[in-house]
């Protein structure tokens, strides 16, 4: 009997101490978290909430974490170092409002995990935003980046090239990942979701247009009438210019504007000796003077490009500057003025026909007049023509008619001071370079000639 009453006070005192126990330990749970809770991977278990948070700052500071690519890892840093601010206070909070402190001999068994706790995590942005730069430049050297598909010229047609996916990291996509990653509890982070993709695939239906379209304008018929001759570009030329850049269809305008410069070096006459049957002097060579045309390069080039473009056929005659421009290949023409400095004579011929005719005085030698196919650029009356003389001392000479010839101050006017003309007078009596023509014979010529008329000065 006595032996029974022990064990009953035994286990009645192991009860006691067994509950007493329990009692202390859910008093000591109403201010720290119960046992085996796990916040993001670190257990707080017995802590305060504010130890809990401490913990948690230094564990996330002090963290190592390591870039990964596969089975290599490439990169390791601490939390510190990405400028980790971890806060974890309201979570905690209401992860303490939530727990119950008598069921802590449940949680033994049991335990509480939260999920990982990325919103937490603060970063400095500064910091993290130098780091993630910084490991960007660093792990792509020697990284092959993507190519996005495009389309190439092959054997004489268009091709669609496909998209080639490389290793090369982009940084924004390599913000994305780290910041995740920062809240892995293991602490590794795979670099390859931040790959920089390309983002045009070989089935991209721009790419198909642009092939269309390319096609299409490789195939055009494009005819030039330059001066009377038919000029046709041939495709190889057209497949020459066509470019395909940052996904437009475009042409390559310094091929372009080499090909037009091409032509206006075949076609057009400025700066070109001419040669010239004159009427006393048999074929001559007259050097280049103000007279001829040429294809506006730049003008032109434009306006080509712009047309090729709209992938049509066309014909177009070019953008002209200067002066003579025909479209039946002939070039000074039927009507123009002939100065011969030999025979000190000039002619002016009227579609084929003489119309006029007289005695000139020429430049003085040293003062000559310059050879060239030059033409009237403008006409005026009443004009006082100024210079300087040998000596040099200026002059100033009126004259009633005034047609220049080039653009130094050479042209073709009355001359009332001269008492001849013709002959050997222009030796010791000659101009400073311009025609010298008897004022009654150049009232008349000056009636006749229009501006644009070519002058053969030879």
């Amino acid at each position: 009997m006595k032996k029974r009453s022990r064990m009953v006070i035994a286990i009645s005192v192991i009860l006691i101490a067994v509950f007493g126990l329990y009692i202390f330990q859910s008093q000591r749970y109403r201010n720290t978290y119960l046992p085996r809770t796990d916040v993001a991977g670190v257990d707080v278990g017995g802590k305060t909430e504010a130890q809990a948070n401490q913990l948690l700052q230094t564990h996330f500071k002090q963290q190592k974490f390591t870039l990964v690519e596969g089975d290599k890892k490439l990169l390791s840093f601490t939390g510190e170092t990405a400028g980790v601010n971890p806060d974890f206070s309201q979570k905690l909070t209401s992860l303490k409002q939530q727990q119950n402190p008598w069921s802590w001999p449940l949680h033994l068994l049991t335990g509480t995990s939260t999920a990982q706790a990325s919103k937490s995590l603060k970063v400095d942005q500064t910091t993290f935003d130098q780091f993630v730069k910084q490991t960007a430049t660093q792990l792509n050297k020697g990284r092959s980046a993507s190519k996005n598909a495009t389309v190439t010229k092959q054997n004489n047609n268009f091709v669609i090239s496909k998209a080639v996916t490389g290793n090369h990291l982009n940084t924004e996509q390599l913000e994305a990942t780290i910041r995740t990653g920062l809240a892995a509890s293991d602490g590794q982070i795979a670099v390859k979701t931040a790959y920089a993709k390309p983002t045009v695939t070989a089935d991209s239906a721009r790419l198909k247009q642009a092939v269309t379209k390319l096609e299409k304008i490789h195939n055009e018929n494009i005819t030039y009438t330059i001066n009377g001759n038919k000029v046709t570009v041939p495709k190889a030329t057209i497949y020459g210019w066509e470019t395909f850049t940052n996904g437009k269809v475009s042409l390559d305008e310094v091929k372009v504007k080499a090909y037009v410069a091409s032509l206006s070096k075949q076609y057009s006459t400025i700066n070109k000796d001419r040669q010239f049957k004159s009427t006393k002097s048999g074929t001559v060579t007259v050097p280049a003077g103000t007279y001829g045309w040429s294809i506006d390069t730049a003008s032109e080039t434009t306006t080509l490009m712009a047309k090729v473009l709209e992938g049509k056929d066309f014909t177009r005659t070019p953008v002209i500057q200067g002066v003579g421009y025909t479209t039946d290949k002939s070039d000074i023409g039927t009507t123009y003025i002939e100065v011969d400095k030999t025979n000190q004579h000039m002619w002016y011929y009227k579609d084929g026909e003489l119309v006029l005719d007289t005695d000139v005085v020429t430049g003085k030698p040293g003062q000559d007049t310059p050879s060239g196919v030059d033409f009237i650029w403008n006409k005026q009356q009443d004009s006082t023509l100024k210079g300087t003389n040998d000596d040099g001392s200026a002059y100033a000479s009126p004259v009633d008619y005034w047609m220049p010839v080039d653009y130094t101050g050479v042209g073709i006017h009355d001359a009332s001071w001269q008492p001849t003309f013709g002959g050997d007078w222009y030796k010791t009596h000659g101009s400073h370079g311009c025609v010298n023509t008897p004022p009654t014979t150049m009232a008349k010529l000056y009636s006749l000639v229009s501006t644009g008329t070519p002058v053969i000065i030879f």
